[in-house]
């Protein structure tokens, strides 16, 4: 899903939580719009990543710069660390069929846009909406989709800042924006989802794990609600000078 910056107006683009953002203006070269298969090929796979390989690492580049910049500033740094990852082909295909949809590189390419994903683990919930305020400076990129699963978290316990951001790619043809997923967790966050994932993924679950999965929320985050205060009290005593 790709789009120019001046195709449509801002309030649509900034529109929350809607699946279809943005209409693509121009199709993939190698495959037809109306193409009909079961699978992509590997070719049309790597034709199809790879700009939004790009866009993810600009995005990752750009995250780390705002961390080093907060970090001389405040003498501190929020984000602990940034995982980046680009959609197999197989799940590509997967959801593509989970939708209903025809398995295609256009296909693909006009309905999904988590096919490059960003992870950015911070310490506390504090410097997730930190990195977001200073996210949201950022004039060249999009913000297209937003989804605040901290303040409202899934039923199963599940917390986290989601975000798709229109990261713009140059080619021959001009500059495009890409979009980008961005997930933005604490460390106990990303503690949970990953043994959630471990344990609950492809498997029946039972009330009982389910359950405890969502008290483990609940108790992850009043443990970090604490360190956080420890944290504070030990800035107190010792408070830090920003750097020149």
């Amino acid at each position: 899903m790709i789009a120019r910056k001046n195709d449509y107006p801002s309030e649509l683009l900034k529109e929350m939580n809607t699946e279809r953002i943005y209409e693509s203006t121009r199709s993939l070269a190698f495959v037809a719009a109306s193409a009909k298969t079961e699978r992509i090929s590997q070719e049309e796979y790597d034709q199809l990543v790879e700009p939004y390989r790009e866009a993810m690492t600009r995005l990752e580049v750009r995250m780390n710069g705002l961390n080093e910049d907060y970090r001389k500033k405040y003498r501190d740094y929020p984000i602990h660390n940034i995982q980046a990852r680009i959609k197999s082909r197989k799940s590509i295909e997967k959801k593509l069929a989970y939708r209903k949809l025809p398995i295609t590189a256009y296909t693909a390419k006009d309905n999904l846009t988590d096919i490059a994903g960003i992870r950015v683990i911070c310490y506390f919930v504090e410097d997730i909406f930190s990195i977001l305020s200073l996210v949201r400076t950022q004039t060249d990129l999009l913000i297209l989709k937003e989804s605040d699963y901290i303040h409202y978290p899934k039923s199963s316990g599940y917390k986290s800042y989601h975000m798709v951001l229109g990261v713009p790619v140059y080619r021959i043809e001009g500059m495009q924006y890409y979009p980008v997923e961005i997930q933005f967790r604490t460390l106990a966050m990303d503690l949970w989802a990953s043994m959630e994932h471990r344990i609950c993924y492809k498997g029946e679950t039972t009330d009982e794990t389910t359950e405890a999965f969502q008290n483990y929320s609940v108790e992850l985050s009043e443990m970090e609600r604490r360190m956080k205060h420890l944290l504070d009290e030990a800035r107190r005593d010792n408070p830090q000078e920003p750097m020149q």
